[in-house]
């Protein structure tokens, strides 16, 4: 009885070990079995546009100076709250103006170690959408010689709109010419890897300078800039990079 059961279970492992493998998987899985890639091509286009900038963040220094301390402290807070109150009514937006914290430094006269006097100075930022909020704030500026305009720079409000504009026109460029590969050599191309490269935007930025004619475009460490722009213009570029693999006839 030992022998033959020996026997069956001998004759049982031999069928197995000749039986055939059973390949179960989805039809995609098993055409990359049976068909499967052996060669690859990447493909890469390029996509520029061209925006321009519809926000300014206007920077203003606010300096004040008085015998005493506090006076200066209150000359220079009631002067930052009418200049908030008249960009108020003007339309600007109360989320769009930020005052930084003031600092005080004392200013020494030639002899004595007591100070002649106390210069407070702050910082407001103000953001706009309107020329004609710009020109009110020059007027702010000229008619109070506290104010002084310290810088503007500029930016575009439709960023990410953009970005993804131009990285959709990119792979169309890239799909093109996928297309025509597959006509003129008869592969059939199926895209098995992908990258891209995201320019960013150069914004250009004003700091003392009192005309647009005196903009410049400087080189930013990482950033490339596609371009010497003009202050309100912006250059995005996308690039990307698709990897097809070319399947067997």
């Amino acid at each position: 009885m030992l022998r033959l059961i020996t026997l069956v279970t001998a004759l049982t492992l031999a069928g197995f070990s000749t039986a055939e493998p059973i390949l179960k998987g989805s039809p995609e899985e098993l055409r990359q079995f049976l068909d499967p890639i052996e060669y690859t091509v990447t493909l890469n286009a390029t996509h520029d546009e061209t925006a321009y900038s519809d926000k300014a963040i206007v920077s203003l220094t606010i300096t004040t100076e008085a015998s005493q301390l506090g006076n200066s402290m209150r000359t220079n807070a009631a002067l930052r709250i009418s200049i908030t109150q008249t960009l108020l009514d003007a339309g600007v937006g109360a989320d769009e103006i930020n005052t930084s914290k003031f600092s005080s430094s004392p200013q020494f006269g030639w002899f004595g170690s007591k100070p002649k006097s106390f210069e407070v100075v702050n910082r407001m930022s103000v953001g706009i959408t309107d020329e004609a909020h710009l020109q009110l704030i020059a007027v702010l500026t000229d008619d109070n010689d506290e104010v002084v305009l310290a810088g503007m720079k500029f930016e575009h409000t439709a960023k990410e709109t953009f970005e993804n504009k131009v990285r959709a026109n990119a792979m169309d460029k890239a799909l093109a010419q996928k297309a025509v590969l597959e006509e003129r050599l008869g592969f059939v191309l199926v895209p098995i890897g992908f990258n891209e490269q995201i320019a960013t935007p150069y914004y250009a930025e004003l700091d003392r300078v009192r005309s647009p004619a005196q903009f410049s475009a400087n080189s930013v460490a990482g950033v490339e800039i596609l371009s010497q722009p003009t202050f309100d213009e912006i250059t995005y570029r996308a690039t990307v990079f698709v990897t097809f693999g070319i399947l067997r006839e």
